[in-house]
């Protein structure tokens, strides 16, 4: 299924096929700059010989004292309407493009990254207006794409991964893209301090680690709500780093971490719903300082959140 950025930059690629000549409205535009431009030469005009007064007139009372002022730079060199060149649009408006959405749920966000606030969700084969391509790229599920500004036919805009988008109506969910069926919400707002994979330890400064989820910054005291359904099997301080930790677990096999809360709110045993709040964000366990840390695994293996939160 060919993917609707590739088309985006072909059109951005093709010769404008509209001359100028071909607009209607060409010869009206054309007499109603020239009268524009008539204007602001005599506008021009007037305005030099304003100051030319005003320098005479004051001048002539300097003049007693042997002072005399005049203009600081060239007037011209100011205001070079008489040089002014003629160029015109060629009237020719774009056509509007349009996708459709090719997976079960898609996420629309507030700006161009995968980290980006969530103000919006997109269903399967929902058509949408592209207004802008970004140049900002993204690998999730082993597809690069840039990311595209769009419209809903209600009229909310927002941003969209456009490896999910197809130029075509899809009879199917892509599969190709690797699309799981979780629709995980991000579980608190805050900053992404850093993502999942290898990185320098935070505290020790020293040897390579491997960041088995995601930080979250945000002050004390902001609210963790529950990424999706689940039954909370862990609710305690742990003393391997976590701090005070919250575990859901969800179907497929799937679990969810929340470490280094303030405030324990969810119970061991307890039912929560997504977005059910369950603590709130804390520097418990080990910790350089207030933030979320998001985990989601599949049994025992930790997996990329990006590629369950879109």
């Amino acid at each position: 299924m060919k993917k609707l950025f590739i088309g985006l930059i072909t059109m951005v690629a093709l010769p404008f096929s509209i001359t100028y000549s071909e607009n209607v409205y060409s010869k009206k535009h054309v007499d109603s700059v020239k009268r524009q431009h008539f204007i602001d030469l005599k506008n021009k005009e007037n305005i030099l010989k304003t100051m030319d007064a005003f320098l005479e007139e004051t001048n002539s009372v300097l003049r007693q004292d042997g002072v005399s002022i005049s203009f600081p730079v060239e007037t011209d060199n100011i205001t070079n309407i008489s040089e002014a060149q003629n160029i015109y649009s060629t009237g020719a408006i774009p056509p509007k493009i349009y996708g459709f959405v090719t997976t079960e749920n898609l996420n629309m966000r507030s700006m161009d990254d995968s980290s980006g606030e969530i103000i919006g969700k997109l269903k399967f084969k929902e058509q949408v207006e592209i207004i802008y391509q970004s140049d900002r790229f993204e690998t999730i599920h082993g597809i690069k794409s840039p990311w595209l500004l769009i419209k809903k036919q209600n009229g909310d805009e927002g941003w969209v991964f456009g490896g999910f988008i197809s130029e075509d109506m899809p009879a199917e969910i892509d599969k190709s893209n690797g699309k799981t069926k979780w629709d995980l919400i991000i579980p608190t707002s805050g900053r992404i301090s850093s993502k999942f994979g290898k990185r320098i330890d935070p505290v020790s400064k020293r040897s390579y680690r491997y960041h088995k989820g995601i930080d979250i910054s945000a002050p004390i005291g902001t609210p963790v709500y529950a990424a999706a359904d689940g039954i909370v099997i862990k609710s305690e301080y742990v003393k391997n780093g976590y701090g005070n930790l919250i575990i859901i677990k969800h179907k497929d096999d799937v679990s969810t971490y929340y470490g280094h809360l303030s405030k324990i709110i969810a119970k061991s045993g307890d039912k929560v719903s997504q977005g059910e709040l369950i603590g709130k964000i804390g520097s418990t366990g080990k910790s350089t300082g207030p933030h979320l840390h998001f985990e989601v695994r599949r049994g025992d293996t930790a997996l990329d959140p990006a590629d369950f939160i879109k």
